[in-house]
């Protein structure tokens, strides 16, 4: 999850569409009427994900961000739901899941599919809002334990990219592996005794050179790559 504080007024996302699916109607309204009560949005209930304009009459036209509502869905039938009739819209939309069971929930299987939020059923109401925030700027919410484990048991094999790798300095790669274990960028800053502004010059040059456009893509990298 992130630290950072996210301003209303000057973001650019504001007026990005949220939809919120569940067969749930009152906790898929409850949400809803939540984001719109604490945050600019534009935000409509569905059923089901059928009911979203189909991501192949959307060329040229910007993402969507969907939520879907996890309650009473075993592991395996999330999984499903995400192989066949959410593939579409994981390919072209930014995904997150809620009201997930913290026992029943197969998050590295969530994100090997794409997913890239994930909440639960005693998460607090702000944490939502910080999500919706997050997940608008292209970063991943999720726990910070939970990504490290998944990132861990992800197989270490011969990168592709080593050119890649050995172009990073080393400044680069420790603040690479800082930022994939879920670090803010001022919790990197306070534990390398270097200025906010160094930090975020450095990732802008890690992003650069891995080609990669955020932290999740980034601490991707860095599981593939990394030894």
């Amino acid at each position: 999850m992130l630290g950072r504080q996210f301003d209303c007024a000057a973001c650019r996302f504001r007026d990005r569409p949220i939809f919120i699916v569940g067969s749930q109607q009152f906790s898929a309204d409850l949400l809803g009427n939540y984001i719109r009560a604490n945050r600019p949005a534009l935000t409509t209930v569905v059923n089901c994900l059928a009911d979203i304009p189909h991501p192949d009459g959307l060329a040229g036209k910007e993402w969507r961000l969907i939520f879907i509502d996890c309650h009473g869905l075993e592991g395996a039938a999330i999984l499903e739901m995400l192989h066949t009739e959410a593939t579409p819209y994981l390919q072209y939309d930014v995904l997150a899941l809620f009201n997930l069971s913290q026992g029943n929930a197969d998050i590295a299987g969530y994100i090997d599919c794409g997913v890239r939020g994930f909440f639960f059923e005693n998460d607090q109401p702000d944490v939502m809002l910080r999500g919706v925030c997050a997940l608008k700027y292209g970063e991943m919410w999720v726990a910070r334990g939970v990504l490290m484990d998944y990132i861990c048991q992800k197989p270490r094999k011969a990168p592709k990219s080593d050119s890649m790798a050995c172009n990073l300095t080393r400044r680069e790669k420790e603040i690479l592996i800082h930022l994939s274990s879920g670090a803010t960028n001022e919790e990197i800053a306070s534990r390398l005794y270097v200025s906010l502004h160094t930090v975020k010059s450095h990732i802008f040059n890690i992003y650069k050179k891995l080609q990669v456009r955020n932290r999740l893509q980034a601490a991707m990298w860095a599981a593939r790559n990394l030894k």
